[in-house]
Formats: structure tokens, sequence, C-alpha cells
């Protein structure tokens, strides 16, 4: 097996704060514990309001006066250039750290989770010398106006960091942030802070001004809600769960803040009857299983046409079989599926579980936590509960673990009522051969990530989906770090105002 913990120090990790790396003011450190064995392996500094104010002040002082507000677009991609560069020096490294603090399996990090935040630095990049264009709009007035939009960074950028995929969507939020002209305060989960504290690094050896880019660990009550009341903060953007963006959104009104909130989900995956059913069980299976079920578009609400639900159920609980638990290092003996990212979450999960067997679920697999030496860790293996209605707990709450709830349907219509049947409208799938079906069932369904014979996007970064209803607040992509100006000018010569 690889060994990880040689990348690891033994001293605690500091904050990042004006370009320099700072133990915490109060001095506190929190642990930072592996998910597969629940076993302390470093410590992280805990940033409290003292360094969170530090770190606002520095960001506004760089966007406002600093060397990084004045920098040129062709300046700014370089340096998301040169940290790309430097990322790929030490990916090895990352993908040993991302997996030992989320409890990834290693390959998926270093193939695939990895290659994305790369790819995010080097298309942010290209964002910031031509992704920024406005237009000139036609106005009433017989050539003697002109009008141009152009759009400009917030300016101060709060990033609230989820801890599934820290370090893959830490990188592309960033990059975007950065590319558009920002300045950020980056606040990691406190589950997953490594990879973030260790990024620091990389912008740091990059060149990055003093203040462009900050790194303040410590719990989303404090260090969170610092950022969303401040008014030296002009945006806030959030990654997490629906009842933390509710909070944020009433922390901010004293503010009025710029938000950008991309909150959790429930997502249907609609199975009709003339697919190949084997084929749709696997993509089903991939949908609410991918990162242990902990990937807010997963579809956790598989819902199957009745002519071939028994079967479907069949053919999804024998491909369960093909898993193996255990530590994501261990991959070369088989182990595909890890831990849940915390004891406190794993507890959750296996309440939802509980409600489903209480409220008549039918449970098909799974439903019990792993025994054995995995016991000291979080895992759960893939679990299926069929004949879940719309009145059950599992059928309308987010569950962030791998489980799936797998509820019959007869007609078309009954199929797209039970897809919108939640107050989330994050993604959503339908596999079928009928063409017409697929795309008049895909236009139906609320929400902002539709997938068609497959499941998961194909372009998260080219092509960003916004959640719907209560799965988020905002734009996609570069823009939800943007604002537009419109001006106009008056092109002819002693013009008067009208009387």
């Amino acid at each position: 097996m690889i060994n990880p913990y040689q990348y690891i120090q033994e001293e605690p990790y500091p904050l990042y704060i004006n370009g320099e790396f700072v133990p915490s003011a109060s001095g506190e450190t929190a642990p930072a514990i592996n998910p597969v064995n629940n076993q302390v392996f470093a410590s992280i500094y805990q940033g409290g309001r003292e360094d969170v104010m530090k770190a606002i002040a520095a960001a506004r002082d760089a966007f406002d006066n600093g060397p990084w507000g004045k920098m040129t677009h062709f300046q700014r991609s370089n340096l998301l250039l040169k940290a790309r560069d430097l990322l790929a020096e030490r990916q090895n490294e990352f993908a040993c750290v991302e997996t030992l603090d989320c409890g990834k399996v290693f390959p998926s990090v270093l193939y695939y989770e990895l290659p994305q935040a790369l790819d995010a630095l080097q298309y942010f990049a290209g964002k910031a010398r031509s992704g920024l264009e406005g237009q000139v709009v036609p106005v009433d007035g017989g050539g003697r106006y002109l009008n141009y939009v152009t759009w400009e960074p917030c300016g101060v950028v709060g990033e609230i960091l989820p801890w599934n995929g820290p370090l893959m969507m830490g990188c592309q939020k960033i990059a975007a942030i950065l590319a558009a002209g920002n300045t950020v305060v980056v606040k990691p989960s406190s589950w997953a802070a490594l990879s973030m504290l260790k990024l620091a690094e990389v912008f740091h050896d990059a060149g990055f001004p003093p203040g462009a880019v900050n790194v303040v660990t410590g719990p989303g009550a404090l260090v969170g809600d610092l950022l969303v009341k401040s008014k030296d903060v002009d945006m806030v953007s959030l990654t997490g769960g629906t009842e933390t963006g509710k909070q944020i959104i009433e922390s901010s009104a004293a503010t009025v803040k710029h938000l950008a909130l991309e909150l959790g989900g429930k997502s249907p995956n609609i199975i009709f009857d003339d697919v190949d059913v084997e084929n749709a069980a696997k993509w089903a299976l991939w949908g609410f299983t991918l990162n242990s079920g902990q990937v807010c578009v997963s579809g956790t609400r598989i819902l199957v046409q009745e002519s071939i639900y028994e079967r479907f159920l069949e053919t999804l609980v024998d491909l369960c079989q093909h898993f193996k638990l255990g530590d994501g290092f261990d991959f070369q003996n088989g182990v595909n599926f890890g831990p849940l990212i915390s004891k406190e979450h794993f507890q959750t999960v296996l309440g939802y579980i509980e409600k489903g067997k209480a409220e008549g679920a039918r449970l098909v697999a799974g439903g019990s936590p792993a025994s054995g030496k995995l016991a000291e860790g979080n895992f759960i293996p893939p679990t299926i509960f069929a004949d879940v209605t719309p009145e059950m707990t599992i059928f309308r709450e987010e569950i962030f673990g791998p489980v799936a709830c797998v509820s019959p349907f007869a007609t078309e219509e009954e199929a797209i009522h039970l897809a919108n049947a939640v107050d989330f409208g994050l993604a959503g799938a339908v596999f079928t051969e009928n063409v017409r079906r697929a795309l008049r069932v895909a236009a139906k369904i609320n929400g902002g990530q539709i997938y068609v014979n497959t499941y998961f996007s194909k372009g998260m970064i080219e092509s960003p989906g916004t959640g719907w209803k209560q799965s988020g607040l905002g734009v996609a992509g570069i823009h939800k770090y943007m604002r537009s100006k419109t001006t106009f000018v008056e092109l002819g010569d002693g013009v008067e105002p009208p009387m």
C-alpha cells in the first residue's frame, strides 16, 4: 500500500493570511481524522474572530489598493497557470492527502478529481484573458447614444467549501474567483481542511500577491458567520446543506450581500421499461454510490416503470455485490468503496436507514454498518429500499450517503409527478430509448442539471448546473463571482437634456 503519512507534518498546519503562514491567534488546534479508522493523523490551527478579521482586511486591501486589484488580465492568467503547474508537480502528494482526509478511493482522486482540479486552474486562466467580455446594446436615439455592458468583479469573496470534494471543488471555485479579479477568504470544512491549507502553499509559491488568497479554518458558526455579516465582504458563496444556506440568507439581510448558494439535492432517476435493464441498473448504481453517496447531485430516488420493477431491483441488488469496502489506499486488493466522512455523519445516515425501516420501506440490500475491522471506521455498504412512497422521510429528505430509494410508477405523467414531489431541484435523469419521451420528460423535471441515458456531468467546468427550488441560489460559472454594469454615453455635440 501507498504510505500517505510521508506527506503529513508533525506540527499543526497553519492558516494562510495576507501572504503568510501563521498560527491562529488563540493557538487552538483541531484534529484531522481519517474516516477509515477514526484515528487522528494531523492537527490544524483553528481560526477565530481575530484571524477572520485579519484575512478580510488583507483581502479588502489587496482588492482596493494592493497589487492584485491593479493586475492585468494577462498577469492573473499567468499566475493561475503557474499554480496549475506547481499543483501538477505535487499531484501524488495532494491525492494522498485528499484520500487520507476524506476517506476517498485513491485512484478516483488521482485520476479524476485531481485532473479536474488542474483543468479548473487552466480553464479559468483562459477565462481571465478571454471570457469576461461584455456587449454593446443598440439603443434608441439615431446613433447618438452608445450603451455598453461590462462584467466587473464583486470584490472580496468569502468562499465556504464543502467536505465531500474540497480539492476539486476548491480549485474550481477559487480559480473562477481569481480569474474574475476578486480576492478571496476561503473557509474549508472542519471535516476536511487539509488539502486547502496545502493548496495555499501552491498559490504562495506561484507568486500570488499578499491578500489575494487567504485560508482560515474554524467552525462555520463562527468563521462563516463573520464572513456573511462583514461589510467588507462583498459576496459569500457556499456549497453545502440547504439548512446552512437558509441561515446564510437570514444572516446576510443586514448587508444585503451578494450570495451564491449550491445546496442540497434529492435527485430523481427515471427508468422507463424500454431500456436495457442491466445497463440502466449499472448507471443507477453509479448514480447513488459515487463517493459513497456523498455527492449533491446523486440520483438517490430511482423511479422505475412497473413492468420492469422487480427485475430492475434484482439486477441492482446483484450489482451491489461488486463493491469491496475498505481503505482507499488498498485499491490493488480490490477496495473500491470508502467510508463516510465522519462518525457524526455516519450516525446521521444510519438514522435515516432506521427511519426507512420504521416507515415501512422494503429493505433489499445493505441497511447495517460494516462489521469486523471495518467497524473502526464509518463504513455503510450500498443500501437499497424498495416500495418507497412520497410520504416517507427517506423519499423527501437528503441523506447524503449510499442509500437508494426505489419507487414504482405506471405512466409518464406519474413519473414526472414523483420526480418533482420534493423541495429540491438540483439534478435528475431519464433512461429511455424513446428520444421524444426523453426530451419531453427532461424538460419537465424541475432541476438545473439533467442527464439522459447517463448520469453525472460530463462538463462541470464548461457547463455548470444551478440549483432550483431549495437546491440553490445564484448563477453558475465565472459570472457567479461578478456583477454587470451598464453604461450610457451621449455621442452628440451640445445636446441639451429634454425639458
